[in-house]
C-alpha cells in the first residue's frame, strides 16, 4: 500500500456541478483505514502490539483498557482518536523503509512506554500492519528493559506475536543500539557513520544537506573552545587547525577487511549496514588502522558541502587544497577500501600536532 493511500481528503462541489480535484485535508490522518482485522497481541501485562486497525478500534481499546497508544506511521490516527479524552496518543512519523531513521526515537518511545505503564496506562504499540515499525519500537523497549541483545529481545517478541519481522535497516539499527549499551551516544564511531550514510543518501536524492541531517555536521575545532583537544590536525601551510582526533573517522585497510563490490557497497548502503553485535571487539582493536588518507566528519569550517554534493576541501585561512569530499559517491583509499560518504584530508597537506594553541580564528 503506498504511502498516500488511506490519507484522509476534502472533495469540494461547486454550484456549477463541477467537481474538483481532491485537496489534502489540512491535518492528514487516516481516515480510510485498508489495514485488515483487527489485530494485536499482549507482549507484556498491559503492554500490546498491534496494527492501525485495533489502533483505531474505540471498543477493542476499551475492551483492553488501553489508554495510552504510540503510533509509529506516515501519518496519524483519525482525530476520533487522537482527540479522544481518555486516550494519549503520540505519534511517531515513519515509513518502512530500511533508510528511515528510528533509533533516534528510541529513548523517548521507552519513556513514553514506561511513563505510561507506571501511571497503570495500558499502552498499544502499533504501525500499519503491527509488524516492522512498531515491531522495532516494541524490540527497542524490550532490550533496553532486560538490557537484552537484538536476538533475544525480538524472540521474546516473536514469541508473542509471530508473524513481526523488523526491515533489515531497522534490524542494523537495533543492533548498534545494543552495542551503545541501550542510549544512543553521540560519540560512537558506529553512530557517526550510521548517521552519516543516512544523510549520504538524504544528499543523494536532495543534492543539497536537508536541515534534518545538519546534526552530522561537527563544530570548527579551530574556533575557540572552552575544552579544546589536546590532538589536533593543521594545515601544514598555515597551521590552522582543521580537525581533532576525535574527528577521525578510522578504517582498515582493504586487505584487513573482506573485499565488496561497488553492487555490494551500494546495498550495504542503502541498508544503512552496521556490523553485527557478535563481532569480536578485541580483534578489530587489534588490526592496524589506515593512515594513507585521513577521513574525518564533515565540520563546520566545510562551507561548500551544504550546497554541493561533492567538491574539494581548502584551508579556510589559507585555502590551499587540504583534500575532497563526496556524499553520493564512495572514495577509494590507497589501500583500497571505500568510504561513503567521503570527506578526506591529505596527509602532506595537514600535520599532527599535540600543542594546544587555543586560539580564535577568524576566516
Amino acid at each position: 500500500m503506498s504511502m498516500n493511500e488511506g490519507i484522509a481528503v476534502v472533495t469540494k462541489v461547486v454550484s456549477t456541478g463541477v467537481r474538483r480535484a481532491p485537496e489534502p485535508a489540512t491535518v492528514l490522518t487516516r481516515e480510510d483505514l485498508d489495514a485488515g482485522p483487527v489485530s494485536l497481541d499482549e507482549i507484556e501485562p498491559g503492554l500490546w502490539l498491534g496494527n492501525a486497525s485495533a489502533a483505531a478500534d474505540v471498543g477493542t481499546l476499551e475492551r483492553h483498557t488501553i489508554r495510552s497508544i504510540l503510533s509509529v506511521d506516515s501519518v496519524p490516527l483519525p482525530v476520533h482518536i487522537t482527540d479522544h479524552p481518555n486516550l494519549r496518543v503520540r505519534h511517531i512519523q515513519a515509513a518502512d523503509v530500511p533508510r528511515e531513521d528510528l533509533i533516534r526515537h528510541f529513548e523517548d518511545s521507552n519513556r513514553f512506554i514506561a511513563d505510561s505503564l507506571a501511571e497503570g496506562r495500558h499502552v498499544l504499540v502499533h504501525c500499519y500492519f503491527g509488524v516492522s515499525r512498531s515491531a522495532t519500537i516494541m524490540i527497542a523497549y524490550i532490550m533496553q528493559k532486560y538490557r537484552l541483545g537484538y536476538e533475544a529481545a525480538f524472540q521474546r517478541v516473536k514469541a508473542k506475536r509471530r508473524f513481526v519481522m523488523p526491515n533489515p535497516g531497522f534490524v542494523n539499527q537495533l543492533k548498534l543500539y545494543g552495542r551503545m549499551a541501550y542510549r544512543i551516544d553521540r560519540t560512537n564511531e558506529r553512530y557517526k557513520l550510521f548517521r552519516l550514510r543516512l544523510a549520504g543518501d538524504n544528499v543523494r536524492k536532495a543534492k543539497r544537506l536537508p536541515t534534518e541531517c545538519m546534526d552530522v555536521v561537527k563544530p570548527d575545532p579551530g574556533v575557540t573552545q572552552e575544552s579544546p583537544e589536546p590532538y589536533v590536525y593543521r594545515c601544514r601551510k598555515c597551521r590552522r587547525v582543521v580537525a581533532s582526533r576525535s574527528n577521525l573517522l578510522l578504517h582498515k585497510p582493504k586487505s584487513a577487511t573482506v573485499a565488496q563490490s561497488p553492487a555490494k557497497l551500494g546495498e550495504k548502503v542503502r541498508r544503512c549496514s552496521i556490523s553485527s553485535e557478535h563481532s569480536n571487539r578485541s580483534s578489530e582493536k587489534d588490526t592496524p588502522m589506515c593512515n594513507k588518507i585521513f577521513f574525518i566528519e564533515p565540520l563546520a569550517w566545510m562551507t561548500d558541502i551544504y550546497r554541493n554534493t561533492q567538491g574539494r576541501l581548502y584551508c579556510p585561512k589559507c585555502t590551499v587544497k587540504l583534500g575532497s569530499f563526496n556524499w553520493v559517491m564512495a572514495t577509494k583509499c590507497p589501500c583500497g577500501a571505500e568510504i561513503f560518504p567521503a570527506f578526506y584530508l591529505v596527509p602532506s597537506k595537514t600535520e599532527y600536532s599535540t600543542v594546544v594553541q587555543n586560539v580564535q580564528v577568524t576566516v
